[in-house]
């Protein structure tokens, strides 16, 4: 094997206007290696991929591979193959189809189905997934796909494959298996640049780590006896202040602001109980097809129950819609930002007072002096990096864009807060800032549930952890007894 890197990054730096997005960064990545790049939302590593895949040709600095400087075009149609965090798919396709796209077999001119479907079956039997590979690709969940797009990009055989949050639509069975696959990808010669912000992902496959910081190369490290602390450290330049366990005990006298008591929706999750006390974080964890994504937003009257009863600050709910659960004080944090959670055309203050523009209005016409003077203070309450309210979410880092969500869902001075996935795709960062959030509400009297299937947040930020398996409510854990064994043990079966 040569000892020529099959990448190197030398003075790369791009600006976007007066935003400098990346300064000066170098950095080199071994041949048949697996290569982590770590760093906050907004510390350029999305730049840095696009620039190393072609999309974008930096200002200055120089981009080699195979020891030959290249240009973005070159990198772009050369032998690089890259999975974004957004999929990018082809839902009306069949799953075969998908994984071949651009070079289908053929045989007398014709596309060679039958040798298709077959090496689409074995790269499916590789990664574990039990699927055809005629069926539509539409028709499989985003974990599926996700694994679909990820053989791909295996299946080109390309020199340099990367991965971008490659696990973050995935359960913990996916995520594992992919663990596997990459491993052996490595053993068999691969190169493969990962990026994701699940530490102990990083720590399990990753040869080496290089840490950006606000657009810098901050350091290269051989990953020997590396901890998540040693990490978080170099990426947000600090040490993260540890958090005090929370003590249930402490909360067995409040008062229950949220009550669910026999909740059933057919295909979704039967008889589903929990309560959660003012001033008390609840979490709720589940693998997948578990039912805790649609417990969650049938909770909320996105998909309402058939079935069961719930009490809202001590008095019965009778109309489980959306608009009147907010009215009695009840706000959610959707778990897609992209899809269900921004407006992506329309500016930050837009954003974070669309709940309550009936409270910043005067004879029915909206008064823009509130709106401007809520944005300015949301924007200071939640430390949101943007340059006022008049930016766009689209400009933002994800962990920007999900602390905007996270205001809007607070707008309305909800006493019931429910928020489902509330950290997926952000950094440690803006991490730690979300679950001080969760934190200040809860110290505050008001009652918060988490959904989320990242369990360190939820061993980290809750006082109980209600757990479902098969779309029932499997069991709890509480104070103490909360562990990544006792959760899982629940979870997957155990007892």
């Amino acid at each position: 094997m040569s000892d020529e890197p099959i990448l190197s990054l030398s003075g790369v730096s791009k600006s976007y206007g007066a935003v400098k997005a990346l300064l000066g960064v170098g950095f080199a990545v071994g041949r048949g290696e697996v290569h982590a790049i770590l760093g906050e939302n907004g510390a350029g590593k999305s730049t840095t991929l696009k620039i190393i895949n072609g999309e974008v040709e930096p200002d200055e600095g120089e981009v080699r591979l195979g020891g030959r400087a290249t240009s973005a075009a070159e990198r772009a149609h050369g032998d690089i193959a890259m999975v974004h965090q957004e999929l990018a798919v082809f839902p009306n396709m069949s799953v075969a189809e998908n994984i071949f796209v651009g070079r289908m077999p053929r045989k007398g001119g014709r596309i060679d189905f039958a040798r298709m479907y077959g090496r689409a079956a074995e790269l499916l039997r590789l990664f574990g997934l039990s699927v055809d590979p005629r069926e539509i690709l539409g028709q499989l969940t985003p974990g599926q796909q996700q694994i679909v797009e990820i053989l791909r990009a295996v299946e080109s055989d390309a020199s340099l494959l990367i991965l971008d949050e490659p696990t973050s639509g995935l359960n913990n069975v996916e995520a594992e298996t992919l663990m596997n696959l990459i491993k052996r990808l490595r053993t068999s010669g691969h190169t493969i640049l990962y990026v994701s912000h699940r530490l102990h992902e990083v720590l399990e496959i990753s040869d080496h780590v290089t840490v950006l910081r606000d657009g810098q190369f901050v350091e290269t490290l051989e990953n020997r006896d590396l901890t998540e602390n040693d990490l978080i450290r170099r990426m947000v330049g600090r040490n993260l202040e540890p958090v005090e366990q929370p003590d249930p005990a402490a909360l067995s006298d409040a008062p229950a602001a949220l009550r669910i008591e026999g909740m059933s929706l057919p295909g979704a999750f039967e008889d589903m109980r929990l309560d959660v006390r003012r001033g008390e974080i609840v979490g709720v964890f589940g693998l997948e097809g578990s039912g805790a994504e649609e417990f969650s937003r049938a909770i909320f009257g996105v998909v309402p129950p058939t079935s069961g009863r719930m009490e809202l600050l001590g008095q019965p709910v009778h109309d489980l819609s959306p608009a009147a659960l907010m009215a009695r004080g009840m706000s959610y944090l959707n778990g897609n930002r992209k899809e269900a959670g921004l407006y992506m055309g329309r500016c930050i203050a837009d954003n974070v007072t669309a709940p309550v523009l009936d409270r910043r209005s005067r004879f029915g016409f909206v008064d823009p002096r509130a709106i401007d003077k809520q944005a300015r203070e949301d924007i200071r309450r939640f430390a949101i990096r943007v340059p006022g309210p008049e930016g766009l979410p689209r400009q933002l880092s994800g962990g920007n864009q999900q602390k905007v969500m996270v205001s809007a869902c607070l707008a309305s001075a909800p006493e019931v807060i429910v928020l489902n996935e509330p950290t997926r795709g952000v950094d440690v960062g803006a991490k730690a800032e979300v679950h001080d959030v969760a934190r200040r509400e809860a110290a505050a009297g008001k009652a918060v549930l988490v959904f989320s299937s990242d369990l360190p947040e939820l061993l980290r930020l809750a006082h109980r952890i209600v757990v479902m398996r098969t779309r029932r409510h499997a069991g709890e854990v509480a104070g103490q007894a909360m562990s990544e064994e006792s959760v899982m043990a629940l979870a997957a079966g155990g007892h």
